[in-house]
């Protein structure tokens, strides 16, 4: 996903209807939509399914064009081919999207089920971490999941880049199992005999997932803080 990408579409949802009255094309599981910039001189592609995708073809030559992407290039002509590219894009989120508190689908549709069975949103509490987002229980004002925006060699050391997980409190031994999966760690930044994370990436399935926040929420919270 390009720099352009991140920066337009990030805390944004699509609306499958919003996308089809703009003009895209649903094949198959993917959203597709085409148009012609710089007076028709090149036609840019649209692509949404789980990730956006864009391409950009020299109709003069039918070869793909990639240097708008590159900000270190420079010139009148990029400079308009990436002020198009980019007007395009800004549309698309503008018509076609709606905010979201997170920046990844998973963590959204976590939010939304949280939201739709418990009634609970989340409370962003640190300005320094704009990212992370609490859920209490209503009654005891304790936190039961916290989702947050972390780079991943926070809790994979062989990996890195923007992730989002979510912590929730288990017993011990449910910990020491889940801990043997593929997409849950160790908990970050909580105490790890008590909390464990989740990955929100769509390894672990949504209602594994909720299942989980159920337990967490039906344990005594905690008041740790960051």
């Amino acid at each position: 996903m390009d720099s352009f990408i991140n920066n337009i579409f990030k805390n944004k949802m699509f609306n499958n209807k919003k996308l089809s009255e703009f003009g895209f094309k649903k094949i198959g599981k993917e959203f597709v939509f085409s148009q012609k910039i710089l007076d028709g001189q090149f036609e840019l592609t649209v692509t949404i399914s789980k990730d956006i995708k864009t391409r950009l073809i020299d109709l003069s030559s039918n070869d793909l064009y990639t240097l708008h992407l590159f900000k270190d290039a420079s010139g009148t002509f990029v400079g308009q081919i990436r002020e198009e590219y980019e007007n395009v894009l800004n549309l698309i989120a503008d018509k076609c999207c709606t905010e979201t508190p997170f920046i990844f689908p998973q963590s959204n549709r976590i939010n939304s089920l949280i939201k739709m069975k418990y009634g609970d949103l989340p409370e962003f509490l640190w300005e320094k971490f704009p990212g992370h987002g609490v859920f209490r229980n209503k009654e005891t004002r304790k936190w039961y999941a916290i989702i947050l925006r972390i780079d991943k060699s926070k809790i994979d050391v062989k990996s890195k880049g923007d992730v989002e997980v979510l912590n929730v409190k288990l017993d011990k031994d449910e910990i020491t199992e889940l801990l043997k999966t593929r997409g849950f760690y160790p908990a970050y930044h909580m105490n790890k005999k008590n909390w464990i994370t989740i990955l929100l990436d769509d390894t672990i399935s949504d209602e594994v997932i909720m299942c989980l926040i159920e337990k967490s929420k039906g344990i005594n919270g905690t008041k740790n803080s960051f």
